[in-house]
């Protein structure tokens, strides 16, 4: 009895240890559900341009590089110099990407300010080199010839003067008229001539000016309405004013003045585009330099600002090309270092300018 009860109990054992043996069929573990992908879109870039241009002349540009790129322009427009002062403000946290000047001087001063950064574009390469910054801090984008315009009213076109030196000539005492230097190309011109002639012989020359009773006004465009107006008989001023004067259907002549074997030559005022230092947008900036240098916003400022093309190749339309008339040769570098000395030589000859 004890034997069958033994061998029952080793019976069952065996069961229970064979039992345990067998492996449960497994099942698939469920599959891990994937993430969701978010997919964001970058933000729109935006180019903040600051301009000393007016509107009327650069929004046509910044509107087709807007078009061409997608990349949306924030254009701040003001006077050169007021621009330019805002600049060294901002430095160490600049608001702006690119600085567009009315002349190339400013930009010299901002680079020893150490406000601007160096970039060359491939489209410069053929540019002269005196409409062009040797270290890339700027690049010229259009020219301005500093002309004298004359209403054919009331000067015969023969008897226009064909210097700048003749407008002391009593013939034309209180019948002339200039931008005060609020306006930089007055500035630059002024300063071309204390490096061509001389600051004895410029005073001089300044002082005989205001002698002759020359109206100094607040800005080119009141110059060259008032002649076309017959306010004043003849104005000193830029190029594109005349194309400007015609096309208002002034009866007005041009004069590119001092032609010839030791005469000084016409100033040529460029245009200029640079990129600010610490710009956020800096390859946008990049592009936009490129753009400005290339065919489309080179017909662009030509066509709507009538502005003389320094890229060479490019269309010069109605305006005079820079191959037509002798230039004065005179460095943006010393127009630069000029212009505190030259704007002292003019507070001497009259508090107006």
């Amino acid at each position: 009895m004890k034997r069958a009860i033994y061998l029952s109990i080793l019976s069952m054992l065996l069961i229970a240890i064979l039992a345990g043996c067998v492996q449960a069929p497994m099942t698939e573990a469920p599959a891990a559900t994937a993430a969701p992908v978010i997919t964001t879109q970058p933000p729109p870039q935006e180019l903040v341009v600051y301009s000393g241009r007016k509107e009327a002349a650069i929004k046509p540009v910044t509107e087709a590089f807007t078009r061409a790129t997608g990349i949306k322009v924030n254009l701040k427009v003001g006077k050169t110099s007021g621009l330019a002062n805002e600049i060294i403000q901002e430095k160490g946290n600049p608001r702006g990407d690119i600085f567009i000047a009315t002349e190339a001087g400013v930009n010299e001063i901002l680079a020893k300010e150490e406000v601007l950064e160096p970039y060359v574009s491939p489209k410069a390469n053929d540019i002269l080199p005196e409409y062009k910054s040797g270290a890339g801090y700027w690049t010229g984008i259009s020219g301005r010839a500093r002309v004298i315009i004359y209403n054919k009213d009331l000067v015969k076109e023969g008897e226009a003067p064909r210097s700048v030196f003749e407008l002391t000539d009593p013939r034309w005492k209180g019948k002339a008229a200039i931008a005060a230097t609020q306006e930089r190309t007055t500035l630059s011109w002024v300063s071309s001539l204390v490096d061509l002639k001389g600051e004895d012989f410029t005073k001089n020359y300044i002082s005989a000016l205001v002698a002759n009773d020359i109206k100094i006004l607040p800005d080119n465009s009141v110059v060259w309405q008032g002649v076309g107006k017959k306010e004043f008989a003849l104005g000193l001023t830029n190029s594109p004013n005349y194309h400007l004067a015609l096309k208002a259907n002034y009866s007005v002549g041009v004069v590119y003045p001092d032609q010839g074997d030791g005469k000084v030559g016409v100033l040529v005022n460029p245009n200029t585009v640079a990129i600010i230092k610490g710009a956020r947008n800096k390859e946008a900036a990049k592009r936009f330099v490129d753009f400005v240098l290339g065919p489309e916003a080179q017909a662009l400022l030509n066509k709507e600002a009538y502005e003389i093309p320094l890229v060479p190749g490019a269309d010069p339309g109605e305006v005079r090309p820079l191959k037509d008339f002798q230039q004065s040769r005179v460095s943006q570098q010393r127009l630069a270092e000029l212009a505190d000395p030259t704007l002292a030589l003019l507070a001497k000859t009259s508090t107006q300018w």
